[in-house]
């Protein structure tokens, strides 16, 4: 993009804005970067926040702008002016604590519209969480942060650069803190968020052993990795209640509904309304009476509101939120409605989904059950080791679409930390009472081999899992299944 394609909006509100420069760049105006800006490229951008790229001949600028679009922002900017320049007061704390950090450049913006920070390019490369030595170099850093009583509440990878000289910097210091003293579980939990976004870069254990090792040296009580995977797993369950509760909320993804007559929730971009449900229950196919329904490729969930009564619409729509974002897979839920003395839950529909036992019952080769199988303990382990609890997990409530399984019925469905062995085996009963008898007593031994795999449990522990998930069997009537019991005996 040339400079004279720069859009005349843009250039208009930024020279009109209300400018102020940093004392670390000298001389450099926003008319100057302006003029001198040979090509612009847009590094983010969403409602409320842009990052641009300014490219000019004596090097490049990042330019971040905010708009305050809502009305809670202007409010709250309005209380708590200094939030606004918050990362360029930190930027200028951090330099005269001598921090690497990236160098402010200018400030500006218009009350009541946006603000805007231009800041210096850091010539580099994120971590990529590999060599021993960068994790040496990165554990070192973090220490000083710390010894300095500087506490980075978004601390993650992204927000470091390493330079040439193995010299990390840091970029975004918006959540930047200066406290007098750091103590020991002060550093526990920054290690922890920093740990918790590196565990998706699937890190390896010796370059955590050696980020570990650098940081604590010089320290009386060195920080152990148990207690940074422990503060880790903390982070990872705020993270998912924290995403899941914007599903209830005005969101870049979900907004409210507010209209006459009718209240809930919805995903951007659909657009129903009252008279497009009324026409699905008119035109549509009930697959329970006055429950679930289809009409073209939707499935639409009805619950009629009592007193005492829990809304088991409203309670399928958060749960499938919750789900979604552990990457478990569930049907999209697309809007919640409450109309009258109704509720409705509209979410997409499986039309080449599989019923799970539908799905193991088609394979005459062995090997492909074996397979099937295999992914299917893989998937329920899954399941289970993020604590999600199927009340009645039988096959009709699991389907398989796409390559994956998909969970039905979510108004059964639980969250809890952890999931003891007895409701562990339940699960198992249900699920091994509900197949039908295509699959063989190794089949269904098979089945637990893989879902137990490493866990190395003792074969007296195996027998005992086994005899419970015998008797659940004998006790729920497997005959309404079309099982053969003599054929199951362990």
């Amino acid at each position: 993009m040339d400079a004279n394609s720069i859009p005349a909006e843009l250039v208009k509100d930024l020279k009109d804005s209300k400018v102020t420069e940093s004392p670390l760049s000298p001389g450099l105006t926003l008319h100057t970067l302006l003029a001198e800006t040979t090509r612009l490229t847009m590094v983010k951008s969403n409602q409320r926040r842009q990052v641009l790229c300014l490219q000019t001949s004596t090097g490049q600028y990042y330019l971040k702008i905010s708009k305050l679009v809502r009305k809670k922002d202007r409010i709250r900017h309005l209380l708590f002016p200094m939030r606004r320049w918050a990362e360029w007061q930190n930027l200028h704390r951090l330099r005269a604590k001598n921090v690497a950090a990236a160098t402010p450049v200018l400030k500006g913006g218009k009350k009541g519209k946006f603000f805007f920070l231009v800041t210096e390019e850091v010539l580099g490369t994120q971590p990529a969480c590999q060599s021993t030595e960068e994790a040496q170099t990165l554990g070192t850093y973090i220490r000083d942060l710390h010894d300095k009583g500087i506490y980075h509440g978004d601390l993650h990878p992204g927000n470091i650069i390493i330079r040439e000289a193995r010299e990390p910097y840091l970029i975004d210091a918006q959540e930047v803190f200066f406290l007098p003293y750091l103590p020991r579980w002060v550093r526990v939990h920054n290690l922890g968020r920093l740990f918790y976004h590196l565990s998706a870069t699937k890190t390896p254990d010796d370059w955590i052993e050696a980020f570990l090792s650098a940081y604590n040296k010089g320290l009386r009580q060195p920080i152990t990795g148990t207690e940074v995977a422990r503060r880790c797993d903390y982070h990872r369950q705020c993270h998912y209640r924290s995403r899941a509760k914007r599903c209830c909320k005005n969101s870049s993804e979900f907004e409210m509904v507010k209209e006459q007559g009718v209240r809930g929730y919805k995903r951007r971009g659909f657009s129903w309304k009252p008279r497009e449900i009324q026409e699905a229950l008119d035109k549509g196919e009930w697959i329970k009476r006055d429950r679930v329904l289809r009409y073209q490729d939707l499935c639409i969930k009805v619950h009629t509101n009592r007193c005492f009564h829990k809304d088991r619409c409203l309670k399928a729509w958060k749960m499938s939120r919750a789900l979604e974002v552990r990457n478990i897979p569930v049907p999209k839920a697309l809007a919640y409605f409450r109309m009258r003395s109704k509720s409705y839950l509209l979410s997409e529909f499986l039309v080449d989904g599989i019923l799970l036992n539908d799905y193991l019952s088609s394979f005459a080769d062995r090997r492909k059950k074996r397979r099937a199988l295999k992914d299917f303990a893989a998937w329920m382990r899954n399941v289970h080791n993020h604590g999600v609890w199927q009340r009645d997990f039988k096959s009709p409530n699991v389907v398989y679409y796409n390559g994956s399984y998909f969970i039905l019925d979510l108004e059964g469905v639980s969250i809890q930390g952890r999931l003891c062995n007895k409701k562990k085996i339940n699960n198992l009963g249900q699920l091994n009472a509900s197949l039908g008898n295509h699959l063989t007593v190794k089949d269904r031994l098979r089945f637990y081999h893989y879902y137990t795999a490493g866990q190395q449990q003792p074969r007296n522990v195996r027998r005992q899992v086994y005899e419970k998930v015998w008797d659940m069997l004998q006790r729920k009537d497997p005959s309404f299944f079309g099982l053969e019991a003599e054929k199951l005996v362990i």
